[in-house]
């Protein structure tokens, strides 16, 4: 996690904030900056978002293709049933 975050950082100027224990990522400047981002497994992160696309997901959505990763997308609503 740490790499990722200086990674967005380099990328943004922003110096995000990662709260483990919560699982939130959050952009100090931007209280509504702000999405859940946790490790499943050894390989796979999954960032949850239920607002609009913002600087700092974008950011780090970017970072982790950087890095080698993929992104798809999660049809929540299947969960619902």
């Amino acid at each position: 996690m740490e790499e990722i975050l200086q990674r967005v950082s380099l990328r943004t100027g922003i110096e995000p904030i990662y709260l483990a224990d919560k699982w939130l990522l959050i952009n100090p400047l931007n209280q509504e900056d702000i999405f859940s981002i946790y490790q499943e497994g050894n390989r796979k992160l999954i960032l949850m978002n239920d607002g609009p696309m913002t600087s700092l997901l974008r950011a780090t959505l970017y970072t982790l293709i950087e890095m080698g990763g993929y992104y798809a997308e999660w049809d929540v609503s299947s969960l619902e049933s």
